[in-house]
Order: structure tokens, then sequence, then C-alpha cells
């Protein structure tokens, strides 16, 4: 059980080393659960008797060293957990298999090590090699089972064909541990069931590879621990294991962590030591939020077609879990931002906007959490404490030409949103279209459409107008150069700082086509930036930001009449 002091620290971003301490034994628990419910699910198939032999195995060791077994090196043993689930599906579909519940005495082996106690065991081989979690793996054992025998302080394993591999001998994959100061991580290269992410992970890194990532975690840390003190402390006591990544064939830095690998953060090798600091902090904090979830329902389960939230990073709307991992893990990457901006060796004009950013695009976020009506008691007091962590935040002065620019591109980018996925009513298409015609007042307009997916998703990506706009995240507001040879495109003019021109230009394409989105965002912008200067925003422009898809279908079926200049007149009105 949580208490009251720690679920607030946690709530807030951060959490300390005791909150650390009992999302741990939760986990733990956590995890001996799994095991005893894979030998219950195991007791009617042909791997019963190897499985409760290893898990006797366990016990022993367990019994005869406790605080060694309970070590991250055995039952905490982060993809512990990804493998059990495993089983457990696999069980329960009749599909399971000897190597895959054979795993079990992996673990009996190690911890067996860890205890002193001799034991022999049979073990699975993935290409020929046999992990130990926690340990290591003995390569190049062939095909098939391999037997796993410790006496008197030596460990053998021997292969199916005779191979024989001696743990520290030739042919040993010792498990790389990084010593670092007050905090001691391993490279996870080895575990079978490491792919547990969206992500291929790496195969054993070479040792100049390995020196490589040693680098740059020790580099991160430093950065981390001078920085992000309130982050460093939930670290160290939390992640234990690093799970190398393919970068993926156009270079973007990629991370993940997983509710079934509680420990791990998994990344790929980044250039700098800043990007790798910033990828831990994104995944520690989804990797925490997800041991808390262990312990604490924070959200209720969406009921059948529900439509989902507004996440800003995404181009679909996302179920109420999702979110909050957003949101709480993007807190953490803007309190990255927030820090990163004073650094002395940082693009401090590009960290200005990019905390800008994120800090608008989780204050959008949280207040859909808590305005949803899907959070339970504990989930709207975790996030109304995030929130306040958030507001906290505003507070920090940004140069005014970065603030402007970077919250009108998250304009651009939740009219997008709106784009894809609101829909408008009939009744209030026929209002607005009304007030096209006639100029007659809408009475009643709803302030959102009814959110409904639309047909792109996946991430938040930047075509069009935004991708001209991106460098306002580069913190980079001054004048620019055409990417090509027209000086007359709306995404030029509003770098140029020309929204009137950006405006003409938007109508005049919408004139031609309503369903040209790229258009009405460029439009939103345009009249945004302009009502920011004179003050005086009008029932169009309020639109353009909160209904655009309404705008869309009013445009759309009067231009369906004939009237090719619908969306000119319709700018007129006030």
């Amino acid at each position: 059980m949580i208490g009251a002091e720690q679920f607030a620290g946690i709530a807030s971003g951060y959490g300390d080393a005791t909150a650390m301490a009992v999302l741990a034994d939760g986990q733990l628990a956590k995890r001996k659960a799994l095991v005893a419910m894979v030998l219950r699910a195991a007791r009617t198939t042909p791997f019963a008797d190897s499985s409760q032999a290893a898990a006797e195995l366990l016990t022993r060791a367990e019994d005869a060293a406790g605080p060694a077994v309970a070590g991250p090196a055995v039952l905490t043993h982060p993809h512990l957990d990804a493998w059990a689930t495993l089983c457990l599906h696999r069980l329960a579909d009749g599909d399971a298999d000897a190597d895959l519940l054979g795993h079990l005495a992996a673990y009996g082996a190690a911890a067996a090590i860890e205890a002193g106690l001799p034991f022999d065991v049979t073990v699975p081989t993935v290409d020929g090699a046999a992990c130990l979690p926690g340990l290591g793996a003995a390569a190049g054992l062939g095909p098939g089972p391999a037997s796993v025998c410790g006496t008197a302080g030596t460990v053998r394993f021997t292969g199916s064909g005779g191979t024989v591999v001696e743990l520290d001998g030739p042919g040993w994959r010792p498990r790389r541990t990084v010593t670092l100061p007050g905090w001691t991580v391993v490279i996870e290269d080895l575990d079978p069931y490491r792919n547990s992410y969206q992500w291929q992970p790496l195969s054993y890194l070479p040792d100049a590879r390995a020196q490589h990532l040693e680098k740059l975690l020790a580099d991160a840390w430093q950065l981390i621990e001078a920085g992000h003190p309130g982050h460093a402390e939930g670290i160290r006591h939390s992640v234990r294991a690093i799970v190398p990544l393919a970068t993926p064939e156009n270079g973007t830095m990629i991370s993940a962590a997983s509710r079934h690998a509680a420990g791990a953060i998994a990344v790929s090798i980044p250039d700098t030591a800043a990007d790798l600091a910033l990828l831990l902090i994104h995944e520690y904090m989804h990797a925490k939020l997800g041991a808390l979830l262990d312990l604490v329902d924070l959200h209720e389960r969406p009921g059948p077609g529900a439509p989902g939230f507004h996440a800003p990073w995404r181009l679909d709307p996302r179920p109420t879990g999702a979110l909050l991992q957003g949101v709480y893990a993007h807190t953490g990457v803007t309190d990255y931002w927030r820090v990163r901006r004073h650094s002395p060796d940082a693009d401090t004009r590009r960290a200005a906007a990019q905390f800008t950013y994120w800090r608008a695009m989780n204050r959008l976020a949280v207040d859909g959490l808590i305005n949803g009506g899907e959070l339970t008691p504990a989930g709207t007091q975790f996030s109304t404490i995030l929130r306040a962590t958030l507001d906290d935040w505003e507070t920090e002065e940004i140069a005014p030409d970065i603030k402007a620019k970077t919250l009108l591109f998250v304009t651009a980018q939740t009219t997008r949103w709106l784009l894809i996925n609101a829909q408008a009513s009939p009744g209030e298409i026929e209002e607005l279209t009304r007030f096209l015609r006639f100029g007659t007042p809408p009475r009643s307009l709803a302030d959102r459409g009814a959110i409904t997916p639309g047909a792109v998703r996946g991430p938040a990506d930047a075509p069009g107008l935004l991708a001209d706009l991106h460098q306002w995240l580069d913190g980079h507001t001054g004048p620019a150069e055409p990417n090509g040879p027209d000086r007359h495109t709306p995404g030029f003019m509003l770098l140029n700082d020309d929204p009137g021109g950006a405006e003409r230009a938007c109508l005049a394409r919408l004139d031609a086509d309503a369903e040209d989105d790229d258009a009405w965002i460029g439009l939103a912008v345009a009249r945004t930036l302009a009502a920011d200067r004179d003050g005086h925003r009008d029932l169009v422009t309020r639109l353009l930001t909160t209904r655009p898809e309404l705008l869309r279908a009013a445009v759309s079926a009067v231009q369906r009449e004939g009237n090719t200049n619908a969306a000119s007149e319709l700018v007129k009105r006030r």
C-alpha cells in the first residue's frame, strides 16, 4: 500500500527513494504472483514436473540467501514479468512449449548461483546460447536444450552436442554492469525476453559499442544528477537495466518502457549524452507510472465505442490510460527542457521553444484528463497534483517572440487534429451555412465537435505548412528564406510575419477546394496571429481553432451549390 506522501510525490512528477521502494515491493510481489500463476496453469501440461522442480530450486535459494535472491539479479529481474505473462497467454492458448516453460529453470540456476547452492538443471538455448538472467549467457552450445551444473564454485554448461562452456570461461558472455556515482545499471543485451517493446532490441553488443554506451550513460547521468536531482533519486532507486534498441533506418531516436518490464528502459544509442538524458527521463516516467498503476487504479476502463481524448502529440484520439501515460511522461520531457535551456552547452533558444511547446501541450492534455470523466478519485487527485506542477512552470519567463511563435505552432497542430478527428452535426452545419449565406448568427454551437477517430493515426508529424512552421520549435523566429522559388506560400508569409498575406493565400486555396486542410491550418494560424495583435477575436477566428471541421463542412456545402468564393465570404462575417 502506498502512503499519501509517496503518492503525492510521484503525482507531482518526481518521487523519492521511499516511494520507489514501495513500487519495488509491489513489483516483487507481482513477479512472485506471476510465477505462482504459471505453475498453476502448467499443472496439467507435460511441463508440470520440470516447472515445479525449477520453482523448488528458486524457493530453496531464496530460503538460503533471501537478500541476494530478492535483489535485481533474480526475482526482480525486469523481464521475468514479460516471460511469465507470455507463459500465461501461451498456456491459455494451448501452445506453450518446453523452451518457454524451461526458462524458469534458468531463473532457478541464477538464484542457486547467488545463494551458493549446488544444482543440475536443463535450460533452453536461443541461437545456441543459454542465458541465466542477471548473470550472462553461455554461447556456442549448439541447438537444443543445455544442461547447467553448479558445484563447489564451478558452473558448467553442456550443449546437446557435448560443447562445454564454463561461467567466466571462453564462450561466456557476461552481463555488463555500469557503475556510476550513486547508481549501478546493467546493459541488458542478453535476455531472450527483452523483446517486450515495440522496437527491435540489439543483439549482444561488441565491446567497443558497449564501451561507447557506457561512456554515454556516464555523461548522461552526470547531466541528470546536476540538473535533475529529483529525477536522479528516482532513477537510481528504480532503473536497473538499459536495453539497447536498433536505430530505425531514418535515424530517429527511439525509446520505450513496458508494463511487463518494470526496472528496464529501452533506448536506441543516441549521438549525445544530452539526448540520452532526455530518453532516460522520458521512459523512467513511463516505467514509474506503470509500477504505480499496478498498485492503484487511476482510471476506469473505457466503455465500448469510447471515442478517446486529444493527446496533442498524437494524430488519433487516445484512451484515458494512454493519455495519462503520455501526460506523465511528457511532464518529464517538459522538465528536461525547462532545465536544459539554462545549460551553457545547449542551444538555449531551441530549448526554450521546446519547454514552451511541451508545457502548452501537457496543459491541454491534463485538462482533458481531468474533465474527461473517466478518472477514479485517485486518478483525479493524481492529475490535479500533476497539473499543479505544470502551473508552477507557467511563471517561468520565456522570450516573447519564442513563446508567441511556439504557441502558434501548438494552435496549428491542434487545428489539424480537430480536422482529422472531430465531426460537426448536421444541425450545426445548417446553422453555419445560414450564417455564410445570409449573415444570420448561429444560435448555439457546441464548444467541441463529436470525436470520431479519423483515418490518420500515429505520432504527430509536421507535413505541409507545419513543416514550414516547425523551425519555430527550434527557436528560429526571425525572417526566413523560402525553400523554393515561391515567396507567396502561406508558410513563408507566416514565417516572415505577414499574417494578412498568409490569410489571402489560404483563402484563395480554400475558395478552390474547401477540403484543403493545410489551408485551414494556415488560416487558423494567420487569424490567430492577427487577433493576438489587435486583441479581438471574432466568431470565425474562434471557430478556426475550436471547430475547424464545422467551418470546413459549411464552406464545402456552399461550394457544392456553385459558390466559388464561399471561404472568402465566410471570413467577412463577424
